[in-house]
């Protein structure tokens, strides 16, 4: 039986068909892309957070706050789950090839992983608020107007389905772009 460190220093290494330069530029075109998508998400909750608050502040009775509030608590806790899991890290300044490719792919899963799961964090802590909002407002508008709810509701579930095929889009572009990348360098 051979060696197994004489296997291994013998062995051929396959030459890195990226420069470290190109790897830390797509990471850094990937760091930048996700940077901006996270500020539009911030800015898109922030606006959700006023509207609801504005709306909470006006309301008089008790139930409709209750939900405005609930709304207003799941977007806070989605700019803080997007802040937590889904920040561009920065590329260490001393990162090799081997570990440049390393954090790239990582970054490419992660990102991957945050939206494919978005109707975990991002969709389902809105349900609550939602359902007691359109309860409420189901339960105290005359019989001849409820059709405008029927289309408030309607307009949310189509929301909610468009965020939700969005995100999966996404989710399966950067599963594409994890094996473009494995297939790059040869791990496929």
């Amino acid at each position: 039986m051979e060696d197994p460190r004489n296997l291994w220093q013998t062995q051929e290494v396959e030459e890195m068909k990226f420069s470290v330069e190109e790897l830390r530029a797509k990471a850094a075109k990937f760091q930048r892309r996700i940077s901006w998508r996270n500020l539009r998400e911030y800015l898109a909750a922030l606006i959700v957070i006023a509207l609801f608050g504005w709306n909470c502040w006006k309301e008089t009775l008790l139930l409709p706050r209750i939900a405005f509030l609930m709304l207003i608590a799941a977007s806070i806790y989605y700019m803080w789950h997007l802040h937590r899991w889904g920040s561009a890290l920065p590329l260490p300044a001393d990162a090799g090839s081997t570990s440049c490719v390393s954090f790239y792919r990582h970054e490419l899963e992660r990102q991957r992983d945050l939206v494919r799961n978005v109707w975990k964090w991002a969709l389902l802590p809105l349900v609550p608020g939602l359902v007691l909002l359109n309860a409420y407002f189901i339960a105290n508008t005359q019989p001849s107007a409820r059709w405008h709810l029927v289309g408030a509701i309607l307009f949310e579930a189509a929301a909610f389905i468009g965020v939700l095929w969005l995100n999966l889009r996404s989710a399966r572009c950067l599963n594409r772009r994890i094996a473009e990348l494995d297939r790059e360098l040869g791990r496929v």
